[in-house]
């Protein structure tokens, strides 16, 4: 059954010094397009890889990536010289702007400054930790648009129930609008030419049954729709077949009103049902 391209996700896990967290939100799109956000100075070192992990779960969809990463106890010990560093590189700026503060305010100001440098580097195994939070994230969303698109398909069947049977419909009744209207063009040319000409009539009714004869668009309308219920029965993404079989339906169904305009109650009912059905299928991958 085909997927939806619309879901969310939000995956959270801790780990020794830190929890990583994911959000993990997708919409409708023609191809794949991916954004990733998250601490600078972590998204540059990962964001291909999170690109390469998107790319093995979905083929459709803009998606929206949101990497947290917050420390729970400082990841690395501050060393003494960078300390050192840090507090005199404090003293001086004081000094320069001539404002006093105390030792206990230059103490933390200069750990605040060190840690900055020691904080948030990538190591290999940070980013393991976070493409394994990226995966479990990608897999609840693969699972979110399954559901949803579990919606989609209940609700496309039905309207393609809809149009299917104004099909009949119109099948049933067409040879019978066709023998009323060579009856009316055989009555209307006997009585300009008179019954002499009635061979005449004849031909010009048979004419007239052929650019009538909607054989053609009928059968290629239940072949579209029986090609849709098969679609719509794929675990492959479909989208984009779905979006071309109804611009083909369209086009028939153009087309049948045009030839038989005694339908065209049914064929406005279609097109509007089918214009829904094509709403729908712009959120299926």
């Amino acid at each position: 059954m085909p997927y939806s391209m619309t879901g969310f996700a939000y995956v959270s896990k801790s780990f020794d010094q830190y929890e990583i967290s994911v959000r993990m939100k997708s919409v409708n799109n023609k191809g794949l397009d991916i954004s990733v956000k998250g601490p600078r100075d972590v998204i540059p070192f990962i964001e291909l890889d999170v690109r390469k992990l998107i790319q093995t779960y979905f083929d459709r969809g803009s998606f929206q990536v949101f990497i947290d990463l917050k420390y729970t106890s400082p990841a690395i010990t501050l060393q003494l010289d960078k300390l050192k560093d840090a507090v005199l590189t404090i003293k001086n700026v004081m000094k320069d702007i001539n404002l006093s503060v105390s030792d206990d305010k230059v103490y933390d100001l200069a750990s605040d400054l060190a840690k900055e440098s020691e904080e948030q580097i990538l190591d290999e195994e940070m980013k393991t930790n976070i493409l394994e939070v990226l995966k479990l994230a990608a897999e609840e969303l693969k699972e979110e648009r399954k559901k949803e698109g579990e919606k989609l398909v209940k609700d496309i069947e039905e309207k393609l129930k809809i149009i299917e049977q104004y099909v009949e419909i119109i099948d049933k009744k067409k040879d019978e609008i066709i023998e009323k209207a060579k009856q009316r063009i055989t009555e209307k040319v006997k009585e300009l030419l008179g019954e002499e000409y009635s061979e005449r009539a004849f031909i010009e009714a048979t004419l007239l049954a052929d650019k009538m004869d909607i054989t053609e668009e009928i059968v290629r309308l239940k072949s579209h729709i029986q090609r849709f219920k098969e679609l719509l029965k794929s675990d492959k993404p479909v989208g984009r077949k779905m979006d071309f079989l109804c611009q083909e339906m369209h086009r028939e169904i153009n087309t049948l009103g045009n030839k038989m305009p005694d339908f065209s109650e049914y064929t406005v009912e279609m097109k509007t049902t089918l214009e829904k059905i094509r709403q729908q299928v712009q959120n299926l991958e």
